[in-house]
């Protein structure tokens, strides 16, 4: 009997870039500024204090969304010295809210109750980690392909400090 193979993939149409994915100055300052601001909208819904962009973290979060672009993967930094949420997003134009709503999602995998680390929550974890001051963030994109890169500091999901930095929503 003869193994029956899978169908074939579908071919899809190349899309093009819409006006948010060029990459100017000013379709990134947007972008990141839509990174912050819906960062600390989420930060505010747990009773978490806004971040203040720092320019040091914005550059570390830019060279590793410009490498990831590069090299075209996903993968965090190695040894990062601050804490690092990743997003990559093909076939479509994103804006800065975006990847952050796909980071705050993961709150349905997060146990309050336990408060500890959950590998399907740490984005989440570490976007509102109450201890966290600072964000800088970095977007690349190549063709319709757009990575972001965040970077937190002090750096969160530390082992026995969930309780005191990822608490429930407030509001």
């Amino acid at each position: 009997m003869a193994k029956r193979q899978p169908p074939p993939l579908p071919k899809t149409h190349e899309r093009a870039v819409g006006p948010r994915g060029v990459d100017t100055k000013a379709n990134n300052e947007l972008f990141l500024t839509e990174v912050v601001n819906t960062t600390n909208k989420y930060r505010a819904m747990h009773g978490c204090p806004a971040l203040t962009v720092n320019a040091e973290l914005n550059k570390v979060a830019q060279e590793w969304a410009n490498h990831l672009r590069d090299k075209n993967m996903m993968q965090h930094r190695p040894n990062p010295k601050y804490g690092e949420n990743i997003f990559l997003s093909g076939g479509m134009d994103v804006a800065g809210d975006l990847p952050v709503e796909m980071w705050y999602r993961e709150i349905n995998s997060y146990d309050f109750q336990k408060a500890q680390f959950a590998p399907t929550a740490g984005h989440f974890t570490q976007l509102i980690w109450k201890a966290s001051k600072e964000i800088g963030a970095g977007v690349a994109r190549k063709a319709d392909r757009t990575w972001v890169v965040c970077n937190y500091n002090p750096a969160g999901n530390v082992v026995g400090q969930f309780k005191d930095n990822v608490p429930p929503k407030t509001s």
